[in-house]
């Protein structure tokens, strides 16, 4: 709590040493998360300069390193559910060779597939949707994923069977569509 009273008065020294002293290991904690370097550093630079913004108005009653921890594994969750999939999905679907023209699907087809895909992920209920996100687009393990959301491995398991059972069902028609 003492480095945060004296970031708080506005004392860049101790910022600094805080910052220096925890930054590759905040770092590397959200690599562990995200898996990409330049993403890692780039959520632990924000959570570091929203402190020094915000350092009046923020609250904290834990150890300041805590509350980096947590800020930092909030928005790798964030980044997990929300903006990984959206470049996932271009991928992917960039990735797959689809004839174009009189035998295949044109770009506003394939444009209509991606938001197709993208609405029945949406349709999922609430924790089926985070932990596909997680698996699927975040790359996590079913662990990984227990753990973080403070579940069983078990329930993990149940709700990636419903999440794609329900995919399966609602892309079967986009599916048949396709294999004409």
């Amino acid at each position: 709590m003492h480095e945060f009273e004296g970031i708080k008065a506005g004392n860049i020294r101790v910022y600094e040493s805080f910052f220096k002293a925890n930054y590759k290991k905040v770092s590397r904690f959200a690599y562990k998360m995200v898996r990409e370097e330049t993403i890692a550093e780039e959520i632990t630079q924000e959570v570091f300069i929203y402190i020094w913004d915000k350092r009046d108005k923020i609250n904290i009653t834990d150890s300041l390193l805590s509350y980096v921890f947590a800020a930092v594994r909030n928005r790798c969750i964030n980044y997990i559910k929300l903006e990984l999939p959206k470049q996932r999905s271009m991928e992917d679907i960039d990735t797959i060779e689809i004839p174009t023209g009189e035998d295949g699907l044109d770009p506003d087809d394939l444009d209509r597939t991606r938001e197709i895909i993208d609405r029945c992920i949406q349709a999922l209920p609430e924790k089926c949707r985070e932990i596909f996100v997680l698996s699927r687009y975040g790359g996590l393990t079913y662990d990984e994923i227990a753990e973080d959301m403070e579940l069983s491995v078990k329930t993990v398991e149940n709700q990636m069977g419903i999440a794609l059972k329900k995919l399966r069902e609602s892309l079967r028609p986009l599916l048949n569509s396709l294999k004409r």
